[in-house]
C-alpha cells in the first residue's frame, strides 16, 4: 500500500492496542445503532485505524465514509471496560482524513457551509429566517422538489 495517510496515528498505537474488541461500545454508539454495520462502530473504526497504521488499508472514500459517520459523542468511552480513549483516536483520524482525502466539490461546499454556520448562533438565526416563510409550505410537493435532498 503506497498510502501513508495513517502515519499520524502511529504515536497513538498504545491507545489502539487497549481495545480488546469486546463489543461493549456497540450499544452505546448511535451510528452503529442506526446503520447496524460493524465498520460504523467504534471497534470497527479502531480496527480500520490499526490496519491503516500497519499499512494494510488506504484512505479510500469508503474508509472515509466510516469515519465520517462518527458523531464524536464519546458515548463509547464510558461504555468501554478497557478504558479506551476514543477521543484522541478519532480526532487524529479526522486530521488524517482532511489532509489526505480529496472530497468532491459539492461535499466540500456543503461542509464549508455547515462549519461556517453551525458554531455561530447569529448566522444560524439568519439562515433560519426563510424557514418562517417556508415552514407552512413544507408539505408542498413543489417546495420539496426545489430543496436539495441533502437538506
Amino acid at each position: 500500500m503506497a498510502d501513508n495517510a495513517f502515519a499520524g496515528l502511529a504515536p497513538l498505537t498504545p491507545l489502539l492496542d487497549k481495545c480488546v474488541h469486546c463489543g461493549f461500545c456497540l450499544p452505546a454508539c448511535p451510528s452503529y445503532l442506526l446503520t447496524g454495520k460493524e465498520t460504523d462502530s467504534p471497534r470497527g473504526r479502531i480496527y480500520a485505524m490499526r490496519a491503516g497504521v500497519d499499512a494494510r488499508l488506504d484512505m479510500t472514500p469508503t474508509v472515509v465514509s466510516h469515519f465520517d459517520t462518527c458523531l464524536g459523542c464519546m458515548a463509547c468511552e464510558t461504555a468501554c471496560p478497557s478504558g479506551v480513549k476514543y477521543g484522541p483516536l478519532i480526532e487524529e483520524t479526522r486530521v488524517a482524513v482532511e489532509s489526505h482525502h480529496e472530497r468532491p466539490a459539492g461535499e466540500r461546499w456543503f461542509r464549508r457551509l455547515l462549519f461556517s454556520t453551525l458554531p455561530y448562533p447569529g448566522r444560524l438565526r439568519w439562515l433560519a429566517l426563510p424557514l418562517l416563510v417556508l415552514g407552512p409550505l413544507k408539505h408542498s410537493a413543489m417546495i420539496r422538489n426545489l430543496m436539495p435532498a441533502r437538506l
